[in-house]
């Protein structure tokens, strides 16, 4: 499972009251791009965003829904781009800040995320809505305890953050602390509101307690409520997995790499498929593909080394489960002892 925590929130700026033809004109232009984006007509949006910064190359309104447009495209790199030329013309233009940290938490520069985070925060203390996206980033980063500590913050600024509860929960569950990620999710779950990341959330925990029957119940509830979701159709096919359903566990976990090819845990989902079926070189080499896309991917060290122990590469099988200790997943102690492993 990954949770793909939320999808930043994305800012447009408002449109000031028309002074000159000049200023006049690039507002209109802003106005039929903003129109063209709220409809994804990326291409129309970017002509007439263009057309204003035409008009006014330092037009930071412009450059700024010019990277939204971008970032809705996925050309994350462009985006940074444009939000750079909007924090040139404007070093104070916060909804560019703000855009700009979605750019970089896509592209992994978490550090910089992190940063201008903090710097809004700085300035706008009692905001919730920041200390949860940078408990957002603290996630990514694997700074589990951080993140506690930011989306704790946002709960305590505003009681009603559903996002900060689910995503507290979803940290918990991470860190394997079930009771406290169940009455986070619980709570959510009472709320009506994220129905579909809370049931995912909760589907994964009673996974983990092997009630696959209840796990199934969950995750259906999930995509019920956003039925072509990749992460809840790919945690969806490692319940039927483990209820021994491979023939449904293949069709959703393709299904869902077919929807999002950058999911790791899809990987490793249908390389525990392989190893299931015996074809362990197979799942190696797919365990090894989710690795280079991410690094922290739940058990994916302890499921590693059980398809080198079961392909017969004890020594690899080794390496990977004194990985797997190093990085707390459950399992691993046992499997070196058992195996004699130095």
């Amino acid at each position: 499972m990954r949770n793909k925590y939320v999808v930043y929130l994305i800012l447009l700026l408002g449109l000031s009251s028309c002074g000159n033809d000049r200023d006049t004109q690039k507002q209109r232009f802003l106005i039929r791009g903003n129109e063209a984006l709220s409809q994804q007509n990326y291409r129309e949006a970017t002509r007439f965003y263009n057309e204003a910064l035409k008009i006014d190359s330092c037009y930071s309104p412009a450059w700024n829904n010019l990277g939204v447009t971008r970032f809705e495209q996925k050309q994350y790199g462009k985006a940074l781009e444009a939000y750079d030329a909007a924090l040139a013309c404007n070093p104070e233009d916060v909804e560019a800040i703000l855009n700009r940290t979605n750019a970089y938490y896509e592209t992994n520069q978490l550090y910089r995320a992190e940063d201008d985070i903090a710097y809004l925060i700085r300035n706008m203390p009692d905001s919730s809505e920041l200390h949860f996206r940078l408990g957002l980033v603290h996630a990514k980063m694997h700074k589990f305890e951080a993140a506690i500590n930011d989306f704790s913050t946002a709960i305590q600024l505003d009681a009603l953050n559903m996002d900060a509860f689910v995503n507290r929960g979803t940290v918990y569950y991470y860190m394997n602390r079930l009771g406290d990620a169940r009455k986070d999710l619980n709570r959510a779950r009472n709320s009506g509101e994220q129905i579909g990341n809370t049931y995912n959330a909760l589907a994964l925990i009673a996974a983990e307690d092997d009630s696959l029957d209840l796990a199934l119940q969950y995750i259906q509830t999930a995509l019920s409520a956003e039925p072509m979701q990749p992460y809840f159709l790919n945690n969806r096919g490692y319940i039927h997995l483990l209820r021994g359903e491979t023939d449904l566990s293949r069709a959703d976990i393709d299904q869902s790499i077919t929807l999002d090819p950058d999911n790791a845990w899809a990987y490793r989902n249908k390389a525990r498929w392989y190893h299931s079926n015996g074809n362990y070189e197979e799942a190696i080499r797919l365990y090894l593909q989710a690795l280079k896309k991410d690094t922290f991917i739940q058990k994916i060290h302890i499921f590693l080394g059980d398809s080198y122990h079961a392909n017969g590469q004890q020594q690899e099988a080794c390496r990977v489960w004194k990985q797997a200790l190093e990085m707390g997943e459950a399992g691993a102690e046992q499997r070196l002892e058992e195996n004699k492993c130095r």
